[in-house]
């Protein structure tokens, strides 16, 4: 029935209208219980429980007869004061949670005629002694009332609100009929304790709840600096019967490390059967296994959370609040297990790293030493049969420097990632790295005594190849720029600088070169990533400090002296 979803606004103006037409035409009367049992009809219709769709079973026919029954026999003064304020407490309900202004103005004038009709024309049926209300006021009830109908016709719906389900809050559909109550009740007692006129008890009651409404608003939500009982509302349902906050507590202590996922779910299910006595047992089960402690007698209770499904076992049936408060209790248990997880996966992650950075550092070392090799093959063959004098020095002096890098490259394997070596004479360690890229046209110069002064030979020997290696590589693209490597010595400490007249690097690749791994025309670009790091670890930095055409230069010194 897809055609009653927009009518529904309708259904319920010509169900008050019904209703007014039989408080006009006088309870007790057969037209009167003629209009009534068409409300009721139109009610069945209207009402937000049962979806249209849904089939009626025998129970439910069963009911509606009753109903309808119920309205045509004992139909009275009392009986139709009670259905008013049901149908009023419904149209209440229905106002908090409708999203659209002009829906909520609509219920609103239903729900305020529901009230009027209420206590003018069936209230004072009921009080201990006959209550006249004025003819005046009466007959501007008979004959006012009706122009709310006019205004709720005139109200324009929202196709979005018309296509959406029919909700009700029951909270706020218990409140309005207990107001609504306490009103009706109100007024009887203010009228038998006071010797008040109805219209004056009805006031005083009306001003009563209107002070206490005041007062409860106030104290819910006060600006004074007290918490407010809303705090105290809060803080039981989270709380009732459950040690809430020491269950939170429990989690946050649990000690961080190498514990499994599973490990933690056990312990925490135990902290849980510790701090609730009343609790048989509970079984867990998730993607890291499943286990049960204590005993599975009694009534179970599943709780599916994201990644871990739950079952509690006690003596007797779970009231709907505990279940909501445990529902409470082992989300937080899933998020904490959630977060087990990601730190496994983590310390995972963290081994993997480990491994490629080291596989990464010594296949650039070999990447070096096979490039000084390839560089001395070429040398021989362009020797001939007999080698010349110049030649067999320069076998004299990279033998020995390869053999050595060799040793160090291998050595890495049995230290950690961000080792830098040993302290090495800074003079010593210049002259080998000329005699390492003799011949490759590089100009080498020092400025300072270099005299005295160490340096970490692991963290130069990475830098220097790996900045010279891609200057030479960047003359294979561009024949004929200069390259230059300078050592200063200051009382600042030592600082490497390499340059090229070559072209500038992008200003996009720039600003992520150290920073993170790049993609170049000629690999990953890691080397300049691993650099930066070692670097940072031993205090030095590595920093772009000229990028203009025809001079490009990096530039290795201490994190301090770079600063400065």
């Amino acid at each position: 029935m897809t055609w009653l979803a927009p009518r529904r606004r309708m259904i319920l103006l010509a169900m008050l209208v019904l209703l007014h037409l039989a408080l006009l035409e006088g309870l007790g009367s057969l037209m009167d219980r003629i209009l009534m049992l068409i409300h009721i009809g139109l009610f069945f219709l209207w009402q937000p429980f049962v979806r249209t769709e849904q089939r009626l079973t025998l129970g439910h026919l069963a009911m509606i007869l009753g109903m309808v029954a119920l309205t045509v026999l004992l139909q009275g003064p009392t009986l139709i004061l009670l259905w008013t304020m049901l149908l009023a407490g419904i149209i209440g309900g229905k106002i908090f949670v409708q999203g659209s202004r002009w829906n909520r103005i609509f219920h609103l004038a239903a729900l305020g005629y529901l009230i009027v009709a209420m206590l003018v024309f069936l209230l004072p049926d009921l009080l201990p002694k006959a209550v006249v209300v004025s003819e005046p006021f009466e007959r501007l009830a008979r004959y006012g009332l009706p122009l709310i109908f006019v205004l709720m016709l005139a109200i324009p719906a929202e196709r979005d609100v018309q296509e959406r389900p029919e909700m009700i809050d029951f909270a706020y559909s218990v409140f309005v009929f207990l107001l609504l109550a306490v009103l009706v009740l109100g007024s009887v007692a203010a009228i038998l304790l006071s010797g008040l006129d109805y219209v004056s008890s009805l006031l005083l009651v009306l001003l009563a709840m209107g002070g206490v409404l005041l007062f409860l608003g106030w104290s819910w939500n006060p600006r004074g600096g007290f918490s407010g009982i809303g705090v105290f509302v809060s803080r039981y349902l989270l709380s009732a019967s459950l040690p809430f906050e020491l269950w939170v507590e429990s989690l946050a202590a649990y000690p961080a490390g190498e514990a499994e996922p599973r490990d933690f779910l056990d312990w925490a299910c135990g902290q849980l059967l510790q701090e609730v006595a009343w609790l048989n047992g509970v079984t867990w089960s998730a993607g890291a296994g499943s286990n049960t402690l204590g005993h599975c007698a009694g009534s179970p209770v599943r709780f599916h959370q994201d990644d871990v499904d739950f079952v509690i076992y006690t003596d007797h049936p779970l009231t709907p609040s505990m279940i909501w408060q445990f529902n409470i209790l082992l989300q937080l248990l899933n998020e904490f297990y959630l977060a087990r997880v990601r730190e496994r996966k983590l310390r995972e992650l963290s081994y993997l790293q480990a491994v490629y950075e080291t596989g990464s550092r010594l296949t650039h070392d070999v990447k070096n030493i096979l490039q000084s090799l390839n560089t001395l093959c070429a040398a021989m063959v362009q020797e001939g049969t007999a080698p010349s004098p110049e030649f067999q020095g320069l076998i004299r002096r990279q033998l020995p420097v390869i053999a050595q890098r060799l040793r160090q490259t291998l050595d890495k394997l049995g230290h950690p990632p961000n080792d830098l070596g040993t302290l090495t004479q800074a003079d010593r360690w210049w002259q080998e790295l000329q005699d390492t890229f003799a011949g490759r046209d590089i100009e080498f110069s020092s400025n300072g005594d270099l005299a005295g002064r160490t340096l970490p030979v692991g963290l130069f020997y990475s830098a220097s190849e790996n900045l010279l290696q891609n200057a030479l590589e960047k003359r294979q693209m561009e024949p004929g720029i200069a390259i230059s490597a300078q050592l200063t010595a200051d009382a600042d400490g030592l600082a490497l600088q390499v340059c090229d007249a070559g072209a500038a690097i992008p200003a996009a690749l720039a600003a992520r070169l150290g920073h993170e791994p790049v993609k170049s025309e000629n690999g990953l670009g890691i080397g300049m990533y691993q650099v930066a790091r070692l670097a940072a670890s031993a205090g030095y930095r590595l920093d772009l400090t000229g990028n203009a055409p025809g001079r490009v230069c990096f530039r290795l010194a201490l994190a301090d002296q770079t600063q400065n």
